[in-house]
Order: C-alpha cells, then structure tokens, then sequence
C-alpha cells in the first residue's frame, strides 16, 4: 500500500520543525544535585532525630532483655516445684550471678533433682545459662537473690520465703525497668513483679 503524498508531506513538515521549548527543557550544567547548605541542614535533622529516638530505643532493649530473663527464671522455679511434687522428693534450685563465687556472667541456674544423693554421678542437675541463645550478652543485665538456693520438698513447699530474685538492666540495676520472681507463701505461691514491687539486692 502507498503512502497519500499529503500524509508523507505533513510527517515531513513536524520532524523538520524544532521545538519550541527545546530551550526551556535542556538541561543546564547548575541544575543537578544540592547544596552544601541543603545537605548540612538535612544532616542537622537527622542528628537531631537520632539523638530524641536512641535514649528510647536503648530503653525498650532494656526493657525486653529483663524480661526475657525474669520469665525464664520465674519458669526454671515453676518446673522446679512441678519436679518435686511428680517426683516426691526435694529439688534444689541454685542461681549463680556476676556476685557469685566463681562470677558468672550472662546468670545461670542449677536445678538438682536430687539433692539428698551424695553421689555426684548419681545426680541429676541441669545447667541453664540465661543468655536466651545469645542474645542476652555479658555485662547487660544483673541478677541478685536474697538467698542463693531455695529447695522445694515434696509437696512443692518451699523451704525460704519470701525468696525473691530480682532481674535488671546492668547500667542501672535501680532502675523501675528492675521486675523480679517471687516465691511468697509457705504452700509456693510464685508470682512475678516489677519496679517497686522488687528489692534491689545486693
């Protein structure tokens, strides 16, 4: 099929035209990227940002790294006391913390399933380090008792109450972000708590 010559003379006619706001839309050498001013105001903001949001979020870490820890301790006692009530014979409960002799740091706990038994291969501990796979890094958080070990009987009474352990950031162990595990009555009623409600322990 041929083209009409009118149709042909008409493309001709607008592809040899320039436009008319080549000019306009050209771009010229000062126009990319920013100024100094520009940059080091955005740099300002965002110290500025930095600086109002770290405090908070260092904070919440704070926050959550006690609370990881305090649930695991509240839950080694709780399998402490459901251990010697299955087994109707005591369980020992032992924390071991940076005041400890030997230091441990991240805190662990022993749970001995037979205290009574004077053979130690005939023993049975078991050994968890409150490092929560870790995440939990040395130095970060303190844990104190007011007692170094509690012994649940047969019946899951416990044999020191009230025995608290108390959990906190180690940058500021008086911190209200402190919570702690407590064993409060004779017949092992547990509970957990936080700020005023936990002791700062030596």
């Amino acid at each position: 099929m041929k083209t009409p010559p009118i149709l042909l003379k008409l493309l001709h006619n607008s592809a040899a035209k320039p436009s008319p706001n080549f000019n306009k839309t050209a771009s010229r050498k000062g126009d990319g990227g920013f100024t100094l001013l520009e940059v080091l105001v955005i740099a300002l903001i965002v110290g500025i940002l930095s600086s109002i949001a770290a405090p908070s979020w260092l904070a919440f870490i704070n926050r959550q790294r006690v609370r990881t820890v305090n649930d695991r301790v509240f839950q080694s006692l709780r399998t402490a006391q459901s251990e010697a009530k299955r087994t109707k014979r005591d369980v020992r409960v032992t924390f071991y913390t940076s005041s400890s002799t030997p230091s441990v740091d991240p805190p662990r706990v022993e749970i001995d399933t037979n205290p009574a038994e004077p053979d130690l291969l005939k023993k049975e501990i078991r050994k968890e380090t409150f490092s929560s796979g870790g995440e939990i890094k040395p130095g970060t958080i303190t844990l104190s008792t007011n007692a170094p070990s509690i012994t649940f009987d047969y019946q899951g009474n416990p044999s020191t109450t009230p025995f608290v352990v108390t959990v906190a950031p180690a940058n500021a162990p008086n911190s209200s972000a402190r919570q702690c595990a407590r064993v409060e009555t004779l017949i092992g009623g547990m509970r957990t708590a936080e700020g005023n409600d936990c002791p700062t322990l030596p």
